[in-house]
């Protein structure tokens, strides 16, 4: 008897299952507070990324610094949804602490769904269903954050850095553009 059908990306799916399992163990620990769930949640990220590391990726024709350059440009027009032009009136003096907390976050973040996430899904279902499991997982990590209303907005920026990574063939400029993103939030949000 021959079987006909797609092949279920096991790896990759217990990945995603993983760091939604991060993002949920973040959430119970929010009455902790914000700093140790936080704490946690990176922990868990780096332990992720850490033991999915795969092989060097082959080099992409992206340099560095174009890579970087086409970060902050992204960054720049993920900015455009939250800038209202009204500032938040968040204090700059408490801005600089969370933006490096922020920095590693986001930079985990891509780590983890731009770059292990994306590499095993593109080797068991190709690079579009890395794109659309990377942008799902990265909306879902966020709904404990921002709720279900911003769930529309999360998805589309998690297609955009998905196709980033996907152009670029670099976790770098994805890390740049959430990283800018989220520092450009301080201010508008």
């Amino acid at each position: 008897m021959i079987q006909v059908g797609l092949a279920v990306p096991r790896r990759a799916a217990r990945l995603a299952g993983l760091v939604l399992g991060a993002a949920l163990i973040r959430a119970l620990l929010l009455p902790l507070g914000d700093f140790t769930s936080t704490l946690v949640f990176g922990g868990c990220l780096l332990a992720i990324c850490w033991f999915e590391r795969g092989p060097s990726a082959p080099e992409s024709r992206w340099g560095r610094g174009r890579a970087v350059v086409v970060g902050l440009m992204v960054g720049a027009i993920l900015l455009a949804p939250v800038i209202t032009g009204r500032l938040s009136g968040r204090p700059l003096d408490a801005f600089w602490s969370w933006a490096a907390i922020a920095a590693v976050i986001a930079t985990l973040e891509e780590t983890a769904i731009r770059g292990a996430l994306y590499r095993r899904w593109t080797e068991e279902a190709g690079p579009v269903a890395a794109i659309l499991a990377g942008a799902a997982v990265f909306a879902l990590i966020h709904l404990p954050r921002y709720g279900l209303g911003a769930m529309p907005l999360d998805a589309a920026v998690g297609l955009a850095l998905g196709g980033l990574r996907a152009l670029t063939g670099r976790v770098l400029p994805c890390a740049v553009a959430h990283t800018i993103a989220d520092w450009g939030a301080w201010f508008w949000a």
